[in-house]
């Protein structure tokens, strides 16, 4: 089954009347023009692309059936022929039924991402490949005392890719779970979590079996929302090696004022490609400079890996100015290597300004920087890409923006620099 054909399956899963549901999108026209649409470093060549772009939203919060879906779909025709005409997606969504109220509920939950082939290459369209991670199974919430709630998860977990076939593979993962409500706001939880990872290319990939136990403490204030989570993970793999780590998580949201909030996470823990895609990880700050331009930094392997990340970020809103700023920094360390060895440090950086010139006039400018060091090759690329943008809303519906942005890579080893200039610009409407 194809990665766009599993996506499907989610919204498939929707057992609830259409009146129930709310639809929200924004239908969009847009012309890219590229001094090197190729990212080159010795060849540059200038591109047209027209990109019809559809985004949508699905929300029911009914008795039976909740949901939360979202995506993107675009076509990109290259008037020039540079490269093939194609669609690139994306969607994330959860869909929550209810078969037995407060007892037994069962879950469809989908990604489906846009991520490189290889993360040396430039993401060009030979180098992008789409992804899918499909998860279903059913939530057990019984009662252990008067005042401990317990609940049992099975999850079937699919994932695909269109190119990295070692990535193919079938999970089973599941799950119990205790948790002691301490008050209104608070509450701790115990849990213990197992995994059975069968991938489809056994002499590509090592399937392997999981083992996290971790406490949990989730609090919810007026200004403060704080989810910790502390344990220790055991992996076995089928070739008979085996590795052990902390699970560490943490991650806050701190409503400074009624127009600030900052937030900071962090993770110490050893996961997978899959396990990233399945939990919305694996994609930097986004600037929406250009069309479907989620593309993630996510490694396509099926290794597994220890990962160490901390971001932190600031979100401020006000009537005439919006500014949104992300600081990241992560480290990745393989078990085992398919491939390109892909051990790396990354830094990154990212701020986005929005100015109200008139009341339907904004001004804004946009600045990224993403450091990635290969720590086994010793090589490294330095992305740099900023930009201004002008949008008005001329209605109720209608709007258009404008963006002008320059990209630049500079890398040593077997990675090439290049530099690209674009302007994009598109008309929007939104329901």
């Amino acid at each position: 089954m194809q990665p766009k054909v599993l996506a499907a399956t989610l919204l498939l899963a929707l057992p609830c009347s259409a009146h129930a549901v709310r639809i929200d999108y924004s239908a969009e026209l847009g012309l890219l023009y590229s001094d090197n649409i190729t990212l080159s470093a010795t060849d540059p060549v200038s591109e047209s692309v027209l990109i019809p772009r559809l985004n949508f939203e699905i929300s029911e919060e009914g008795s039976t059936v909740q949901a939360q879906v979202s995506g993107t779909l675009e076509y990109r025709d290259y008037l020039g022929n540079e490269f093939g005409n194609e669609f690139r997606g994306t969607l994330d969504g959860i869909v929550n039924w209810v078969l037995v109220p407060e007892r037994l509920d069962w879950d469809f939950a989908d990604n489906l991402g846009l991520y490189p082939v290889s993360l040396r290459a430039p993401d060009v369209p030979e180098n992008l490949q789409q992804t899918n991670v499909f998860s279903t199974g059913p939530k057990l919430r019984f009662r252990i005392s008067p005042t401990v709630q317990g609940q049992a998860e099975l999850r079937y977990v699919d994932s695909r890719a269109e190119e990295t076939e070692a990535f193919d593979s079938q999970r089973l993962v599941g799950a119990l779970r205790a948790s002691y409500e301490l008050g209104p706001t608070r509450r701790i939880s115990a849990n213990l979590v197992a995994q059975d990872v069968d991938f489809k290319e056994d002499l590509l990939a090592n399937d392997f079996k999981g083992y996290s136990v971790f406490a949990g403490y989730v609090e919810n204030l007026s200004q403060i929302d704080l989810d910790i989570a502390l344990g220790y993970t055991h992996l076995n793999f089928d070739r008979g090696d085996n590795a052990s780590g902390p699970l560490v998580r943490f991650g806050v949201d701190w409503r400074a004022t009624d127009r600030s909030t900052f937030s900071f996470d962090a993770a110490w823990e050893y996961t997978d490609a899959a396990s990233s895609l399945a939990d919305g990880g694996g994609v930097d700050f986004d600037s929406d400079l250009g069309g479907v331009g989620i593309i993630g930094t996510e490694a396509i392997t099926p290794d597994v890996y220890q990962e160490k990340r901390i971001e932190g970020g600031y979100h401020f809103v006000s009537t005439r100015l919006n500014v949104d700023a992300l600081v990241r920094y992560a480290t990745y360390r393989y078990e085992e290597l398919t491939g390109l060895p892909s051990n790396r440090d990354e830094t990154g950086v990212g701020f986005n300004m929005g100015y109200l010139l008139r009341p339907r006039l904004t001004l804004g400018v946009v600045a990224e920087a993403n450091y990635r060091d290969f720590t086994v090759t010793d090589t490294n690329e330095r992305d740099y890409r900023f930009g201004t943008y002008l949008a008005q809303q001329m209605g109720p519906h209608w709007s258009w923006r404008v963006d002008l942005t320059r990209y630049e890579r500079r890398a040593d080893g077997d990675i090439e620099s290049f530099d690209e200039n674009s302007a994009y610009l598109r008309f929007v409407y939104t329901r």
